[in-house]
C-alpha cells in the first residue's frame, strides 16, 4: 500500500508518499511547501488568514500529487504551530475539508519520538553508539538521544524545546544581518535554558541533523543542489557549523538567499537563526561532528503507521 504523510510544521509543509518493503520505508514521492504558519504567533498567539491562505495552496498541491499517485490512506500531523494556536481549529478545518482527513496535533514528546525513528531510518545503516538527534524547526526544536538496536530506537533522552527559527527570529532579531548585543542575547537564552532543561542530556560525539535547517546548511558547506550528489552520508565538523553560524548572522538577507537560491526562498531570513540554535546544541552535547539524515518527522509518523499496522 502507498502512504501519504504531510507534515505541517511552523515553516513548511512537507509531504511523503511511501510504502513498506522489506521492513525498509520506500520513497515514492517527496514535496514542500512555504507556509510559515508560525507567521507572528508567537506575540498574537493566532494563525493569520495570510498564514491560512499560504498552507491552503500548499495543501491543494500536495492533494494533487496524492491523487496522482494512488495513495492508500493519509496522515496529516501539525507540530509547534498547531500547538501553539489559540485557534487551531481553523486550522483543522482546513485540513479536513481539503485532505479529508483530521489533523492529528501530536505533542513535543511525541515529535520527539518520531523525529528520532524518522532520522536514524535515513542513515540506513546506523551503529549503536549514543547519538543526538536535532530537529530545527520553525517554532520548536527537538533534541532526542538514544540508540538502535535490532532496528529497534531506543531512547535515552528526549526534550522539546520550544525555540525554532522563527520563533527565535522574531522574538530575538529586529534586523537582518542582527546587531551583535541581540546575537549575544539569543546565545545566552539557549545556553541558559540548555543548563536549566537539559541536565539528563549526556556527550555525545556524533549529532544526526533531521531538519531542513541542517540539510540546508549541509548544501551551503558541500557546495551543491542536492544531497544525493554527496558520495555518502552529508557531514560536517561541528566547528563548521559554529563557523557559518557566525557568518550567517552578520550576513543580510540578499547574501545569505545567494548562497543557494533556488532552495532559499522561504527560509534565507531565519536560517541564521535555525543554525545558531543548530550550533548551540552541538555545543552543548559537545559532539565533534553532525552527520544530516534525508529523514525526519514525516518519515518517522510513516514508519510507526507501517510498523503498528503489521500486529
Amino acid at each position: 500500500m502507498k502512504l501519504a504523510t504531510i507534515d505541517i510544521g511552523t515553516n513548511t509543509a512537507l509531504l511523503l508518499i511511501s510504502s513498506w518493503q522489506n521492513e525498509v520505508l520506500v520513497e515514492h514521492f517527496n514535496a514542500s511547501g512555504f507556509v510559515r504558519l508560525g507567521e507572528g504567533m508567537d506575540s498574537s498567539g493566532k494563525v493569520s488568514d495570510a498564514a491560512l491562505s499560504r498552507l491552503q495552496a500548499v495543501l491543494f498541491s500536495h492533494m494533487q500529487q496524492i491523487r496522482a499517485h494512488q495513495v492508500d490512506h493519509i496522515i496529516v500531523t501539525g507540530t509547534s504551530a498547531s500547538r501553539d494556536a489559540g485557534d487551531a481549529h481553523r486550522i483543522q478545518t482546513l485540513v479536513r475539508n481539503i485532505t479529508g482527513t483530521d489533523l492529528t496535533i501530536i505533542s513535543g514528546d511525541d515529535e520527539a519520538l518520531v523525529t528520532f525513528v524518522g532520522a536514524a531510518a535515513g542513515l540506513r545503516e546506523v551503529d549503536s553508539d549514543l547519538i543526538t538527534v536535532v530537529d530545527v524547526g520553525g517554532g520548536s526544536s527537538e533534541m532526542v538521544q538514544g540508540r538502535v538496536l535490532g532496528g529497534d530506537s531506543i531512547l535515552q533522552f528526549k526534550h522539546s524545546l520550544n525555540m525554532g527559527s522563527v520563533r527565535m527570529t522574531e522574538r530575538f532579531f529586529s534586523r537582518q544581518p542582527a546587531v551583535s548585543s541581540e546575537i549575544e542575547a539569543a546565545r545566552d537564552w539557549l545556553r541558559t535554558y540548555f543548563r536549566q532543561s537539559c541536565g539528563q542530556a549526556v556527550s555525545t560525539p556524533r549529532c544526526v541533523g533531521a531538519s531542513g535547517t541542517a540539510r540546508m546548511l549541509a548544501l551551503i558547506v558541500h557546495d551543491v543542489f542536492e544531497l544525493s550528489e554527496i558520495d555518502g552520508v552529508a557531514t560536517m565538523a561541528a566547528q563548521d557549523v559554529i563557523n557559518w553560524s557566525n557568518q550567517l548572522m552578520h550576513m543580510d538577507y540578499d547574501e545569505v538567499l545567494s548562497l543557494h537560491p533556488a532552495k532559499m526562498q522561504g527560509r534565507a531570513d531565519v536560517l541564521p537563526a535555525g543554525v545558531l540554535i543548530l550550533s548551540e546544541i552541538i555545543q552543548f552535547v559537545q559532539a565533534r561532528e553532525l552527520v544530516v539524515s534525508p529523514f525526519g518527522v514525516r518519515h518517522g509518523v510513516a514508519i510507526r503507521y507501517f510498523r503498528e499496522s503489521q500486529v
